[in-house]
């Protein structure tokens, strides 16, 4: 069994543990940044989470071998220690406890090893991951909070998530309480919570965010203590001036901003969301030149990681509006107004509805939009629906099968659209598939348990047991910027551009899905590439007012 570590390589679990001497360097490079002495505790239970018990261990011994500022104490669940910490669940670690509230309730694996050795980092230094406007927007809160993210291994949206919750448990110390909890191995508390999505956050046992949140609105839903719908950025007098802004840190933004710099444009892209987009959670990428194999996550970060040395990415900052104004454009993002002579909307598409009866209710309780992410919970044995037959689905098909799950795809047509390779290997593994088939219904109480599928061309119902409904049936274009701009789109809400990029707006470029056609990584990242170059050719020559002048 292998769980990928994000910028560490990997621990693989086979008869025994095994971290290798890559991971070990990693860790003593990552840990050179620590400061203070961290406290690190680990509470066990022989006969409960055996397997996950001796990774927790294993890790946390291995991170005090790679820094002497890392102490450990290893603790019996029971024993008097644990009552005094009101520790009830194996394993669980606490960070810096003779400090801070924050504890990891299941191993970290996976993603949230990332988080770990950031939380010991920030523990060690008191140096946190938010904005100065966040944390004097936490110096309203005067109650007390305890702020709980399920998290699973495989969820690339989770780390952030945890990380604002340690970063606000170290900001305010003594007023909250940061719990991670890892929802397959503390399957009681996600049912009990209805976390089979991830991330989803608490505040209490309010549910504030079902996703990954901007930090400005997590700070917000902390004070607040519920969800919060709207918030205002604080320092807008703060104006800052760039030639391009990029709105979107999918592949297309990531090669738009890196073409603008390299033309001599200031530039800089926000993402609302994780970087990477769709790629984020694509479990394998083997259609991108270059790599005849590679995972989504890996070639997101050499994407941004190339990027990064040329803009400025802020992630988990929304736009939340936009301006024409006469120098250019007037951009509100998180905490601040930015100016620019031109914008990229490269925001990319998200997961279409079945709008089936029940789907709204049940989602994040076993309906899912991202099997990446959500997959684990459901691993060894339990019977998950695929819905789609193109290249998505199968994918997740594919993905879900390899996890242990009993998959059925239901797909509405007598042919999959999905790539031969992808249908060859469903074929290949005997997957269930009923053709002709539709969702009509998600059934069940307070978690996903039957599905009414029917015959497209008889009519017929019939109702098969699931434990989840993965939906991967097509995308939906993000144009809510495009809205503000009112940038003329298609029928589907696409953005409608031309060769060069160009919308109906002059200065205005889209790249990636947000433009519809092909929704490939290779065609994301030329669209992004001649969207920047178009971008450098026009505020050098205005090609409108060459119009306008009849020349």
């Amino acid at each position: 069994m292998c769980f990928h570590f994000n910028f560490f390589d990997r621990i693989c679990f086979m008869e025994k543990e095994l971290i290798t001497e890559d991971i070990k360097t990693a860790l003593r490079e990552a840990f050179k940044e620590l400061k203070d002495e961290v406290l690190i505790e680990v509470y066990t239970k022989i006969g409960v989470n055996d397997m996950f018990n001796n990774l927790a261990v294993d890790l946390i011994e291995a991170m005090a071998e790679a820094s002497s500022k890392i102490k450990i104490k290893l603790y019996k669940l029971g024993d008097e220690n644990s009552k005094n910490k009101d520790v009830h669940r194996s394993p669980t670690i606490l960070i810096a406890p003779d400090k801070y509230s924050i504890r990891y309730t299941g191993a970290p694996l996976g993603e949230e090893g990332r988080s770990l050795i950031q939380s010991i980092i920030m523990a060690s230094t008191g140096q946190t991951l938010v904005s100065p406007d966040t944390k004097k927007r936490m110096q309203r809160l005067k109650e007390k909070r305890h702020v709980r993210v399920f998290v699973s291994p495989t969820c690339p949206y989770c780390p952030q998530q945890a990380l604002y919750a340690v970063s606000a448990a170290i900001e305010l110390k003594g007023l909250v309480s940061a719990e991670v909890i890892e929802i397959y191995e503390n399957r009681d508390l996600a049912e009990k919570y209805s976390a089979m999505s991830v991330p989803r956050t608490f505040v209490g046992e309010t549910l504030v965010s079902p996703g990954l949140q901007s930090e400005e609105y997590f700070a917000e839903s902390l004070i607040e203590g519920k969800p919060v719908e709207y918030v205002m950025p604080a320092g807008r007098e703060g104006l800052i001036d760039f030639d391009i802004v990029v709105i979107g840190a999918g592949p297309a933004g990531l090669t738009a901003a890196m073409y603008a710099e390299r033309s001599g444009l200031k530039s800089i892209v926000f993402e609302k969301a994780n970087v990477g987009g769709q790629i984020a959670i694509t479990p394998v990428v083997d259609n991108y030149p270059g790599f005849a194999s590679i995972a989504g996550k890996t070639l997101v970060e050499l994407m941004a990681k190339q990027t990064m040395n040329y803009a400025s990415i802020l992630q988990g900052v929304s736009v939340s509006d936009i301006k024409k104004k006469d120098s250019g454009f007037e951009i509100t993002a998180g905490s601040g107004i930015y100016n620019a002579k031109a914008v990229v909307i490269a925001t990319g598409a998200g997961s279409k509805k079945l709008n089936a009866a029940g789907e709204d209710r049940l989602a994040g309780r076993g309906v899912s939009y991202c099997a990446t992410c959500d997959g684990y919970f459901f691993k060894d044995g339990k019977n998950v629906i695929v819905v789609g037959g193109g290249n998505s689905a199968l994918t997740d098909a594919l993905y879900l099968d390899s996890l242990g799950a009993h998959v059925t795809i239901v797909h509405r047509r007598d042919a999959f659209r999905a790539e031969d390779r992808l249908q060859q290997s469903v074929f290949q593994r005997n997957m269930p598939v009923m053709w002709n088939t539709s969702v009509k219904e998600i059934i069940g109480d307070r978690i996903v348990e039957k599905a009414k599928v029917e015959d497209t061309k008889t009519g017929n119902t019939n109702i098969i047991k699931a434990d989840a409904v993965f939906v991967a049936i097509g995308y939906e274009p993000n144009n809510d910027i495009a809205e503000k701009l009112g940038l003329k789109m298609d029928e589907e809400g696409y953005i409608k551009v031309d060769d060069k990029m160009r919308t109906s707006m002059p200065l205005v470029y889209a790249a990636g899905d947000i433009t519809g056609g092909v929704k490939q990584i290779v065609t994301a990242v030329s669209q992004g590439a001649v969207a920047a170059l178009t971008a450098f050719e026009d505020v050098a020559n205005p090609y409108w007012k060459k119009k306008a002048d009849g020349s």
